[in-house]
């Protein structure tokens, strides 16, 4: 009885809490000729939608909007100030209602900063000058090509600023969809467009199910409890909301028999022609990963020096010896920690070819959907950086120069807090970089190259220099820390986040813990040294961060390290094709313990770890540049 009171509890609970999500939602009336409202989305019939003067449409492939609820949508864009507005069908099928409420909030949609791109894949209202910056066309798509559209057009809408109400939005339209697809038609390639994981949905789900099944077989009538709330889910989200779906009652009645049959399906379902284009593009990185294996990784690494990089002591003495944890490509690296001045290096340290080859493919790198997701997801913590510098200066900062932003995550967050700060970026990885920081309209300028190779062409710009989590893999800390001596202004101010290597999590977590992040990271600078080189340097640090500088789950994101080491993905480019049965026997065993692990590492991260001093990963410095 116990088990099925939790589970029916834990299904309407959830239920709950999508219908709150969706409350967000607000219905767009259309107007026809007679005084009626009402739209129409069309999928028998084939053709583009017509352009407006500002925005254009993207329709789900063969779609085609009745004129009225185009001119309807425009005008709401239009008033609304919004550069992307996603139309959704009030019919969506339950299943696809779903989808959405578990993917955004639209409440925040609007104007969060953080929000990724989502919609319902049915029609989505651009304005031209967002669809030119992000070089995508508007017309018909299938599915994988709009949900990679959609999660790409959100990055490209500019944030409010100041009552500013330029954004994306989403508004349910009175409209009907057809003809009547499966709702599993499509459906892996939308998903995986937007950059969400089919796999981890679809076990969610079958979780969700297989749980109710326990219930039922652990107490047949008490079961029937939870079967009846989960059978409800339908009922409890959308009854009396702004969505209708056109097969609620249809869902619920059969929801039992239908939830494993569409996961199945989802699953199952042909390739689409984007899927095929991604499945090609696989088989070329593998092709690209293997040539380079096969010529072995020693290439990757300078020779052994004999002396600390810091101080230039003879004593140093090895700290570990660590895989390539964050990805599990080939390799072995040591880091030794000087033994006068505690300054820990990589020795040998990886050469440029060496960064450009551990860099590839990194799952938080700006551009692909994963690294958008995490670093979307910092919005707390690049906001606390901005606000150290906001309470800290005489005026606002005119200019700020932010090195090794990426595409500018950033300073997009920095602006809500110091909106009159123009913002540049510089970047010297491979990629579009700053470039595509710059097209997003995150940064105002960017620069492509080194810093210490730059810094005479930016001498006194700079109100502030910022680099976050950028000495640990630079070549020469030193010389970058002289290159922004260079570049600021008199008066002027240096913010610094580094991995902070005297943690006790460091010690007690080993070759796992995060900020050791082997191959990436060539030093990791004890904060008393940064202090010291700062002031030989005249510049004199005003604030110190330890302990609010810290990021969460430091344990938990080493729990996962662990299991990434222990059980890699037997689908990474760069492993043995095919996967043998060992590896994804060790994938699974890795799944199950996942669990129970992420869980005591969650609560010793909440709990525990706050109150033990000492066990801060990072910290935050700034200084301020003497004048004259």
């Amino acid at each position: 009885m116990l088990i099925s009171l939790l589970v029916a509890a834990g299904v309407t609970a959830n239920a709950v809490r999508l219908r709150r999500r969706l409350g967000g939602l607000r219905r767009m009336d259309v107007p026809t000729g007679n005084g009626h409202t009402d739209g129409h989305i069309d999928r028998h019939t084939g053709g583009h939608a017509v352009p407006d003067d500002a925005y254009q449409l993207i329709t789900a492939k063969g779609g085609v909007v009745s004129g009225q609820l185009r001119r309807a949508a425009f005008n709401h864009a239009f008033a609304g100030d919004l550069q992307v507005l996603d139309l959704i069908p009030a019919d969506l099928p339950v299943e696809r209602a779903l989808d959405l409420a578990r993917d955004v909030d639209p409440r925040r949609y609007r104007t969060d900063p953080a929000a990724p791109g989502r919609g319902a894949g049915f029609a989505t209202l651009v304005c031209d000058d967002v669809l030119a910056r992000a070089g995508v066309r508007a017309g018909s798509m299938e599915p994988g090509d709009f949900g990679a559209a959609t999660a790409c057009l959100r990055q490209y809408a500019l944030l409010p600023l100041e009552g500013a109400g330029a954004g994306a939005a989403m508004v349910v339209v009175p409209c009907r969809t057809t003809p009547r697809l499966p709702v599993s038609d499509g459906r892996r390639a939308w998903l995986r467009g937007l950059g969400i994981s089919v796999p981890r949905r679809i076990t969610g789900l079958l979780l969700g199910y297989g749980l109710v099944g326990l219930a039922l077989v652990a107490d047949l009538w008490w079961g029937m409890l939870a079967v009846a709330a989960y059978s409800a889910v339908p009922y409890i989200v959308f009854a009396g909301s702004v969505l209708s779906p056109r097969d609620l009652h249809r869902s619920a009645l059969l929801r039992v028999i239908e939830t494993p049959l569409q996961c199945w399906k989802t699953l199952t379902s042909p390739q689409t022609g984007w899927e095929r284009r991604v499945a090609e593009r696989e088989r070329e990185t593998r092709a690209w990963y293997g040539n380079q294996i096969a010529q072995g990784v020693a290439r990757f690494l300078e020779p052994l020096r004999d002396d600390c990089p810091w101080c230039g002591s003879l004593a140093f003495r090895k700290l570990l010896t660590s895989g390539d944890v964050p990805q599990g490509k080939p390799g072995s690296f040591r880091l030794e920690r000087c033994g006068d001045c505690g300054h820990i290096f990589q020795n040998p340290a990886l050469n440029a070819a060496g960064l450009d080859f551990y860099d590839r493919d990194l799952p938080d790198s700006p551009g692909g959907a994963a690294g958008e997701r995490i670093l979307a997801g910092r919005t707390k913590l690049h906001r606390a950086r901005a606000k150290l510098v906001a309470a800290h200066v005489r005026s606002r900062p005119r200019t700020w120069l932010d090195v090794g932003s990426g595409h500018g995550h950033f300073c997009r967050t920095a602006r809500t807090v110091l909106s009159d700060t123009e913002f540049d970026g510089l970047d010297a990885r491979a990629g579009a970089g700053a470039e595509e920081g710059v097209r997003r309209g995150w940064l105002r300028r960017a620069y492509r190259g080194r810093f210490i190779e730059l810094m005479d062409e930016l001498f006194g710009r700079y109100d502030v220099v910022s680099m976050h989590r950028y000495l640990e893999h630079a070549a020469d800390p030193l010389a970058e820390l002289d290159a922004a001596a260079k570049v600021l202004m008199p008066g002027g101010h240096l913010l610094i986040e580094l991995a902070d290597p005297e943690s006790l999590s460091g010690k007690a977590c080993g070759r796992w813990w995060t900020p050791w992040t082997q191959p990436r990271h060539r030093h990791l600078i004890p904060i008393g040294n940064l202090e010291a080189a700062l002031g030989a340097r005249g510049l004199r640090v005003v604030a110190r961060r330890r302990r609010r500088a810290h990021q969460r789950y430091d344990l938990t994101r080493t729990a996962l390290g662990m299991l990434r080491t222990l059980a890699p993905d037997p689908r990474r480019p760069w492993a043995p094709w095919p996967p043998t049965a060992a590896a994804w026997a060790r994938c699974g065993l890795a799944a199950a313990c996942a669990g129970p692990l992420l869980a005591a590492a969650v609560v010793l991260d909440l709990v525990v770890l706050p109150l033990v001093p000492g066990t801060s990963n990072a910290y935050r410095i700034l200084a301020r540049k003497d004048e004259g």
